[in-house]
């Protein structure tokens, strides 16, 4: 009886422990197999697969687009491709447009390159506007104000002198060029809706141009000067 109970005992007992061997050699194994996938899987990553972030135009950004258009008007996506996809010079800051313009025309979808932007930005007025925007010519007759100081790139609010009267014409106008030293005209941003209303005013009126500040301008007060309301 006594020897029976015990080979039982002693049965279940290495059953048993044959059990818990072989549970370990599973978790021994997919440990071993689990390291090895990380290591292939890092191989496959940090090789010719791996990710890479880089620029791609959303949109046929012509030659001599400013850089500052470029971002302003979110003409390009960031994006990743696999290492191995990824043009030499490519792109993935937007930063690198700033103090560039484009200096080939770029397709959308296309990858964007340190060789196709300029390392300056062009002068050319016509890579200064975009959209709906114009430039239209001002002559310097008919401007007032603090015109000997303004420069390319200075936005300022414009008033008109019309019928006795005096007020604000448009605000936070940019200029994009001002004559050279053999004169010339002014050259404003305007938006195509009110290049007309420009041109009546530069050949009907009389124009102040009132410099705004680089940043931090307050909106324009919108007043109207008289001779009543001078003298009231």
């Amino acid at each position: 009886m006594s020897n029976t109970f015990t080979t039982r005992v002693s049965g279940k007992v290495s059953s048993r422990g044959w059990a818990i061997v072989l549970g370990i050699g599973a978790i021994v194994l997919a440990t071993v197999l689990l390291v090895v996938y990380l290591d292939r899987y890092r191989a496959r990553v940090g090789g010719a697969n791996a990710p890479t972030p880089v620029l791609v135009a959303k949109q046929t950004i012509p030659a001599g687009t400013p850089g500052t258009i470029v971002t302003g008007s979110q003409m390009y996506a960031a994006t990743t491709l696999p290492k191995k996809e990824v043009e030499e010079g490519a792109v993935a800051d937007p930063q690198f447009f700033v103090g560039r313009a484009a200096a080939t025309e770029i397709l959308p979808g296309q990858q964007i390159t340190a060789t196709d932007f300029a390392a300056s930005p062009t002068t050319f007025v016509d890579s200064q506007i975009t959209g709906t925007q114009r430039a239209i010519s001002i002559a310097i007759d008919n401007v007032h104000g603090s015109l000997s100081q303004v420069q390319a790139g200075d936005s300022v609010d414009i008033y008109i002198g019309v019928a006795g009267a005096v007020k604000l014409f448009r605000a936070n106008v940019k200029v994009l060029a001002v004559p050279g030293p053999e004169g010339g005209n002014l050259m404003l941003r305007v938006d195509t809706r009110e290049a007309a209303d420009f041109a009546f005013a530069a050949d009907n009126a009389q124009l102040w141009f009132v410099i705004r500040p680089v940043a931090g301008a307050k909106p324009t007060v919108r007043d109207t000067a008289t001779a009543a309301t001078v003298l009231r």
